[in-house]
């Protein structure tokens, strides 16, 4: 009799570790359902996020090759003017002070303002100091 109490205990025993395991295995996969639901949603809101700064790249992209064309339309249009209004005056006017013109010269002998003559002189010392500075 004693055997078959035993026997009986071990049998119960052994269904309750039984319903415990199954109990804990039924958690863990829906631990792991969760995860894996979790994980695409991230996947998902990743790629998403990579699609539209893909997109907003695109399109700064193209903005910049549109400011670009802009801006050496603008280079070749300002270098037609001073061609044409007196670029060739600016360059001569700094090979004159080269040469040891003084600002009175350079409105005479290129057509200058004051003003300008002015300020291509104050250039002109500035460069020359700013390389005599490098040099030291």
């Amino acid at each position: 009799m004693e055997s078959q109490w035993l026997f009986n205990l071990l049998l119960v025993l052994s269904f309750i570790l039984v319903i415990a395991l199954s109990v804990w295995i039924f958690v863990i996969s829906k631990k792991l359902k969760q995860a894996l639901a979790f994980q695409v949603e991230s996947e998902s809101n990743q790629k998403k996020q990579v699609q539209v700064l893909a997109s907003g790249s695109i399109g700064m992209g193209r903005r910049l090759v549109a400011i670009e064309k802009k801006l050496n339309i603008a280079v070749e249009r300002q270098s037609e003017i001073l061609s044409k209004e007196g670029g060739v005056s600016y360059n001569r006017a700094m090979e004159l002070l080269e040469m040891g013109a003084t600002v009175d010269d350079l409105v005479a002998k290129c057509g200058l303002i004051r003003a300008e003559a002015e300020l291509i002189d104050l250039l002109f010392k500035e460069s020359k100091r700013s390389a005599n500075h490098r040099y030291e």
